[in-house]
C-alpha cells in the first residue's frame, strides 16, 4: 500500500514538472549588471527615410533624438515619438507589441521594476499624446502592465489587445479587442474610480473626468494599418515554428525569436560541437563566411555601453543573447544563450582604426591579459597564426602561403581567464568544454574555426565610428594583404581598455556633430534661410550655445500640465534620496514626512500608491535605475534587493506601518515612525474592481 502511495506521489510530481520541461525561463541576465533585472525593447517595425520626418527616440538626460531605425534598443527612460507622416512598432523582450500611430509620443518609464509593497513587477508606459495599438503578453505572472495617459491609467490582462488614444482635447479613449482591461480615473486622489472594460467595448474618459461606455468602433486608418500588419506578419506574431527542445528552456526572448523568425530567415541545425544552433539563410547568399555578424548596422550609446543596432530584421535576439561561431562547412552559426549583452564583441584600436569582431568561445580561454593586457583585444588569433614565439612545436610552416598555421594547443593555453568581460552562461559551459576537448585532440573543425578569427576583424576610422550604415565605412580583416597584416596588427597598445576608449570616441563624435549642426543652424538663421539638416546621432551632453538650447527645447518630450505627472520638481521640492553607509532603510515618522498632494501620482495601478497614501509618504519612479522609490523613507527597489541579500529577509513598504520585514534573516513585524512594532502587513493590493461598475477606492 505504501509503495503504491509513493508511486502515485512520484507520478504527481512528474506531471507538475512537465510544463517546465517544454517552456522557457522567465528571465535573462544582463552581463554588465548580472545582479540587476534589466529588460529592453526594440524598434521592430519602422518607416525611415532620413528626411527629418522619421520616428525618433529621445533618451532621458540626453540632448537630441536619434532616428528610430530597425532594431534600435528601447530602455526605461526612452521616449519614442512619431511624426505626422510616419508610424513605428516596438517589441519588448517580454513578447508585448506596441504600435504608435502618427504624431504619437510614448515614454517607457519602467520595465518590470520591483514594487515596494508587494511581489508585483511594474511596467509603466506614459502616453503623452497620440494613439497606441497594444498586444500585451505577460512576462511574469505578477506583472502590473499599465498605459498612463494625462487623465487615466489603463491596466491590461494577459493576451489583451487594445487601442488607447490620448486625444488632443484631453480625453482618453480605451477600446478592447481581446480579453479585458481596467481603467483608473478621477479628478483627485479622494475621488478615484475604476472600471472593467470587456471585449469589444469602448470606454471614454473626458477631460472633465466624465465617463461614457459604448460599443467598439473601428478606427478606419490606424485599424486597417494594424490589421494589414497582422495579416502579413501572422507567422511572425502568432505562427508556430519547429523549435528544438533545448531552445525551449532558454529565456522567453529567445523562445519568441524562435517562434517568429527562426524558420523564416534560417534553420535550426545540429552541430556535434555546439549542439543545436541557428544558421541564417544569408550564408547561402554569401558563401564560405562572406557575410558575417556585426557589420551591417550601426552603434549607439545606451548607458555608456556601445549597443549594436543590426540591419537584419531578425537581428535583435541573435546579436544580444548568445554568440556567433564560424564553421568551415556551414558558415556562421548562432549559439543561443541566457545572458544579454549590448554586443558580444571583442574590441581593439590599431593605428587610428577601431576594430571589433564577434566574441567567440575561444575568447574565454585563449586570449586576454596574458598576451595583451586587455580582454577586449581581438588580436590574440594573429599571434597564433603568424608567430611561433613561445609556441615552438605548436605551429608548422605553410610554404605555399608563407605563413604560420596553428596545428595544436598546449594544455596551459586552455586555462580559463579570471577577468573575462563576459561571464560564461551556464548553457555554454558544456559547449566550451566540447570545443576545448576538440582543440586538444587536433580536431580540424575547431582548428579551422580558430584560424578564421583574424579574418573576422572589422576596422573603421575613429571619425566613422558613429556612421548610420557602418558597412559602408569598414574594412574587413580579410581585405588587408597578408604581408601587411603582421606589421599592422603589431602596432596596437596593450595597456589600454580599447572598448572604453571607443565609447568616449563615440561621445566626442556626437558632440562634434551637434556643434556642426548648431553652427549650420545659426548661420542659416542669420542669413534668413531654413535648414532641413537632421543629425542621426546626436550629442550626449548639453551645449551652452543659446541657439543649441533653443533647438533642444523644441525637441524635448511634451510636458504634461496635469498634476498626475508632477514629480515634485516644479513645486520646488528637493529630492530626499541620499547615499547611506548601511543597506538598512531609515525609519522615519510618517506624519512629518507626508508629501503634498501635487507631488503624488494618484492614477496609478501600482499597489505601492495605496500603501504610500496610508503611510503618509510618496512614491516616485526612476527610469534610469528602473526602480520604484520612496524618498521620505530612503528605500527603493534596488535597496530592497540589497537588504534581502545582506540580511536574508525582505523589506517592504507596509500599509499599516511604515516598513515591514519578513524572512529568516530578521524578526517578523513592522516598524512604525516612532520605533514601535506593530503587526506586519504586506501593503499590497490587487487594484482590480470586483465588478464591471465604477466604484470608489
Amino acid at each position: 500500500m505504501k509503495q503504491k502511495v509513493w508511486v502515485l506521489l512520484v507520478v504527481f510530481i512528474l506531471i507538475l514538472s512537465l510544463p517546465n520541461l517544454g517552456h522557457s525561463q522567465d528571465k535573462y541576465k544582463y552581463v554588465i549588471s548580472p545582479d540587476t533585472d534589466i529588460y529592453f525593447g526594440h524598434i521592430s517595425l519602422t518607416e525611415v527615410q532620413h528626411d527629418g520626418k522619421d520616428p525618433v527616440v529621445i533618451r532621458e538626460g540626453e540632448v537630441l533624438p536619434e532616428v528610430a531605425v530597425l532594431n534600435f534598443p528601447i530602455a526605461p527612460g526612452d521616449t519614442i515619438r512619431t511624426t505626422e507622416s510616419r508610424r513605428c512598432e516596438i517589441q519588448f523582450d517580454t513578447g508585448t507589441i506596441i504600435r504608435l500611430d502618427y504624431d504619437t509620443e510614448l515614454k517607457v518609464e519602467t520595465i518590470l521594476a520591483q514594487s515596494l509593497s508587494s511581489r508585483n513587477k511594474i511596467t509603466n508606459l506614459i502616453l503623452n499624446k497620440g494613439h497606441l495599438y497594444v498586444m500585451y503578453k505577460r512576462y511574469v505572472r505578477r506583472e502590473v502592465f499599465q498605459i498612463i495617459t494625462p487623465n487615466a491609467a489603463v491596466k491590461m490582462n494577459h493576451q489583451a489587445v487594445a487601442l488607447i488614444n490620448a486625444r488632443e482635447d484631453g480625453a482618453t479613449d480605451i477600446q478592447v479587442k481581446e480579453e479585458k482591461a481596467y481603467a483608473l480615473y478621477g479628478p483627485d486622489e479622494d475621488n478615484i474610480s475604476e472600471e472593467k472594460i470587456k471585449k469589444l467595448q469602448k470606454f471614454t474618459i473626458s477631460k472633465e473626468h466624465k465617463v461614457f461606455l459604448d460599443q467598439y468602433k473601428e478606427d478606419i486608418d490606424f485599424e486597417l494599418w494594424n490589421e494589414n500588419i497582422n495579416e502579413n506578419f501572422q507567422e511572425l506574431h502568432e505562427g508556430e515554428s519547429f523549435i528544438p527542445m533545448p531552445i525551449r528552456r532558454l529565456p522567453k526572448a529567445v523562445f519568441y525569436f524562435a517562434q517568429k523568425y527562426s524558420n523564416l530567415y534560417g534553420e535550426w541545425v545540429w552541430h556535434s560541437l555546439y549542439g543545436y544552433v541557428w544558421r541564417p539563410f544569408l550564408n547561402n547568399y554569401y558563401p564560405w563566411g562572406g557575410w558575417q555578424p556585426y557589420i551591417y548596422g550601426q552603434w549607439t550609446n545606451v548607458n555608456d555601453q556601445l549597443f549594436w543596432v543590426p540591419e537584419e530584421p531578425w537581428g535583435w535576439v541573435p546579436y544580444h543573447l548568445g554568440i556567433w561561431m564560424w564553421s568551415e562547412k556551414q558558415g556562421w552559426l548562432w549559439i543561443p544563450g541566457s545572458a544579454f549583452a549590448p554586443a558580444w564583441a571583442a574590441w581593439d584600436f590599431l593605428m587610428g582604426y577601431y576594430t571589433w569582431r564577434p566574441w567567440s568561445l575561444y575568447d574565454w580561454y585563449l586570449y586576454g591579459s596574458d598576451f595583451y593586457g586587455n580582454y577586449f583585444s581581438p588580436r590574440g588569433a594573429y599571434d597564433y597564426r603568424y608567430s611561433n614565439v613561445g609556441y615552438e612545436g605548436n605551429v608548422i610552416a605553410d610554404s605555399k602561403k608563407g605563413k604560420k598555421t596553428l596545428r595544436t594547443i598546449r594544455k596551459e593555453q586552455l586555462k580559463k581567464r579570471k577577468n573575462s568581460p563576459y561571464p560564461i552562461p551556464k548553457e555554454l559551459k558544456k559547449v566550451c568544454n566540447n570545443v576545448l576537448s576538440a582543440l586538444k585532440r587536433g580536431d580540424e573543425r575547431a582548428l579551422s574555426s580558430l584560424q578564421k578569427i583574424p579574418d573576422q576583424m572589422v576596422l573603421v576610422k575613429k571619425e566613422d565610428l558613429n556612421a548610420s550604415k557602418i558597412q559602408e565605412k569598414v574594412i574587413k580583416g580579410m581585405e588587408i594583404p597578408r604581408e601587411k597584416q603582421i606589421e599592422f596588427f603589431s602596432q596596437g597598445e596593450s595597456n589600454i581598455n580599447h572598448y572604453r576608449q571607443a565609447v568616449n570616441t563615440y561621445r566626442r563624435n556626437n558632440i562634434n556633430a551637434l556643434t556642426r549642426d548648431t553652427v549650420t543652424d545659426k548661420i542659416s538663421k542669420e542669413k534668413g534661410t531654413k535648414t532641413t539638416k537632421f543629425v542621426d546621432n546626436m550629442s550626449f551632453s548639453k551645449p551652452k550655445d543659446k541657439v543649441g538650447m533653443t533647438l533642444i527645447e523644441k525637441l524635448q518630450p511634451t510636458r504634461l500640465k496635469t498634476t498626475a505627472f508632477s514629480e515634485g520638481k516644479r513645486s520646488g521640492a528637493k529630492s530626499t534620496l541620499s547615499k547611506r553607509t548601511t543597506t538598512q532603510p531609515r525609519r522615519g515618522n510618517p506624519a512629518s514626512l507626508k508629501p503634498s498632494r501635487s507631488t503624488m501620482r494618484f492614477r496609478d495601478w501600482n499597489p505601492d500608491m495605496k500603501a504610500a497614501r496610508r503611510a503618509g509618504v510618496s512614491i516616485k519612479y526612476s527610469s534610469k535605475a528602473n526602480e520604484v522609490r520612496c524618498p521620505e523613507l530612503k528605500i527603493s527597489s534596488s535597496r530592497m534587493v540589497n537588504y534581502s541579500k545582506s540580511y536574508g529577509s525582505r523589506v517592504r513598504l507596509g500599509s499599516s506601518g511604515v516598513v515591514s520585514y519578513s524572512g529568516s534573516g530578521s524578526s517578523s513585524g513592522s516598524s512604525r515612525g516612532d520605533g514601535s512594532s506593530g503587526s506586519r502587513s504586506s501593503g499590497s493590493s490587487s487594484g482590480r474592481s470586483s465588478s464591471g461598475e465604477a466604484k470608489k477606492k
